[in-house]
């Protein structure tokens, strides 16, 4: 069964983890975010189990199959035996991964979720809300973690995992048969057969389409398709039904940026901004955006205010280096790849690759450097 999970979690690109207080003070929502933070940072997914709240967990995976409120469980100490969440987050991000906190937020409701920002080496980005609820001590608990990519919940995924092992969990032919399609939803995307993909929403009952991850991977189906009035179509029924939702925002800021509509690109950033209440990392990808659209003017206001809010400051001045040398800018370029490679302890050839940046080293800026600096520089 650990396989199983395993197979699939990996595959949905899923971070997940839930958080019971197991005997153990925690005075706020931020101290709990941090000790998970820590956790996951020393790579002890033994550590991140520990506060799992398995039977609440447990519960919502059995209320998205439809089963009784009772019939969990016999599956919640088979989750905690064997599903060990804690060591599958951490398994999912990897050697090149970075989940990292952001902030604690509030809806209108009074809800407490706890926002999570995660990275990929290869510059995937998703957000993770994971899910805050009190326990009978007034301890602060996370029971399931809703992430943006995919539109949906942890718990959603596993009742899909356990509805194609198990026949018998859901009593419901038709609503199982559901379930399953939309897993192999996402996997038609993920293997580029976005027909495919289009023809299994089609057979989904009606109440299957109209949930979030079902039309965002039909959205981002014909999306890829190059069905961009279709997409447009769509785009707008999604948000006519969840007008607040931060899902489509993230997914069409990458489509977006891909079909090189720089404007919508950032119209959907700044929106996902606005209803997270911003996130420093959202201004690099503006500054990307911006330094695609041409407009580095703009993106060097972007960078030097990321800078000055000290993170992410090697990064904003890299796409700095690259907006200066859109501007054949040589001297600006050469002060901020000297301070990364302070920094970084790396030189400034293999920082910028000659074959990229010919003509930066060709400049009357660099060569009067290197000529200044040439013991230096050959040490280093």
């Amino acid at each position: 069964m650990h396989n199983i999970f395993r197979k699939y979690l990996l595959f949905f690109s899923i971070t997940l983890l839930g958080v019971y207080a197991n005997g153990q003070s925690l005075k706020s929502e931020l101290e709990l975010a941090i000790t998970i933070d820590s956790a996951i940072y020393h790579r002890d997914g033994s550590i991140v189990d520990q506060w799992i709240n398995y039977e609440v967990f447990t519960q919502r995976v059995f209320k998205s199959l439809h089963r009784r409120s009772t019939d969990w469980k016999d599956y919640s100490e088979l989750f905690k035996q064997d599903l060990r969440l804690g060591e599958l987050l951490v398994e999912q991000i990897g050697t090149d991964g970075e989940l990292s906190f952001v902030k604690v937020l509030e809806d209108t409701e009074g809800n407490v979720n706890l926002l999570y920002r995660d990275l990929k080496g290869d510059g995937w980005l998703d957000y993770n809300e994971m899910l805050l609820v009190k326990n009978h001590q007034n301890q602060w608990n996370i029971v399931d973690i809703y992430f943006y990519s995919g539109g949906g919940y942890f718990s959603d995924i596993i009742a899909a995992i356990l509805a194609k092992d198990d026949a018998d969990l859901v009593q419901n032919a038709s609503y199982r048969n559901s379930l399953l399609k939309v897993i192999d939803l996402f996997g038609y995307n993920q293997d580029g057969l976005y027909g495919s993909t289009i023809s299994a929403y089609d057979s989904l009952s009606p109440f299957f389409q109209k949930q979030k991850n079902t039309q965002l991977a039909l959205i981002q189906a014909h999306a890829f398709q190059g069905n961009i009035s279709e997409m447009e179509t769509l785009k707008n029924a999604y948000l006519q039904q969840y007008p607040d939702d931060k899902s489509i925002r993230l997914v069409l800021m990458d489509i977006y940026g891909s079909l090189d509509n720089y404007e919508m690109a950032k119209v959907m950033l700044d929106e996902l901004s606005q209803l997270v209440g911003g996130d420093d990392y959202l201004s690099l990808r503006e500054a990307e955006i911006l330094l695609a659209w041409n407009k580095s003017a703009k993106a060097k206001k972007v960078l030097k205010k990321v800078i000055k809010s000290e993170n992410f400051v090697t990064d904003a001045r890299l796409l700095l280096v690259d907006a200066y040398y859109s501007e054949q800018n040589y001297k600006g370029m050469l002060d901020e790849t000297i301070k990364v490679s302070d920094v970084v302890g790396v030189p400034i050839e293999e920082i910028l690759p000659k074959e990229t940046y010919g003509q930066f080293y060709s400049s009357s800026s660099w060569q009067k450097w290197k000529k200044q600096n040439k013991k230096g520089h050959d040490l280093k």
